[in-house]
C-alpha cells in the first residue's frame, strides 16, 4: 500500500492521528523526564568524584604513611601494593 493510501486512510480515521499525537507527547514527555534524571545524575557523579579521590587519598595517606604523598598514578600504587605482597610473603615463611 503506498504511502499516500496510507495518509488517506489516517485523515479518514479522526481518533487515529489524534491517538498517534497523544502517543508521541507522551513520549516526548517521559524521555525529557529521562534526561533530566540523567542530567541530575551526571551532576550528582560530577560532585561523588572528587570526594572520592579525597578521600582514596586520605586512605592512602593512612595506610601508607608520607609515602603515600609520592604516588602519583595508579601504576605506582599497583607497585607500591606488590613490594608489600611479597614483604609480607617473605616474612610469613615457607607454607607448611
Amino acid at each position: 500500500m503506498p504511502a499516500s493510501a496510507n495518509l488517506v486512510e489516517l485523515l479518514e480515521d479522526g481518533e487515529s492521528p489524534q491517538a498517534m499525537v497523544r502517543a508521541l507527547l507522551v513520549e516526548r514527555d517521559a524521555e525529557t523526564q529521562r534526561a533530566v534524571e540523567q542530567q541530575r545524575r551526571a551532576e550528582d557523579l560530577h560532585i561523588e568524584n572528587p570526594r572520592s579521590q579525597v578521600e582514596l587519598a586520605r586512605y592512602k595517606k593512612w595506610h601508607y604513611g608520607p609515602r603515600a604523598d609520592r604516588l602519583r598514578t595508579a601504576g605506582e600504587l599497583a607497585q607500591l601494593l606488590l613490594s608489600f605482597a611479597r614483604l609480607a610473603r617473605s616474612q610469613a615463611g615457607p607454607p607448611g
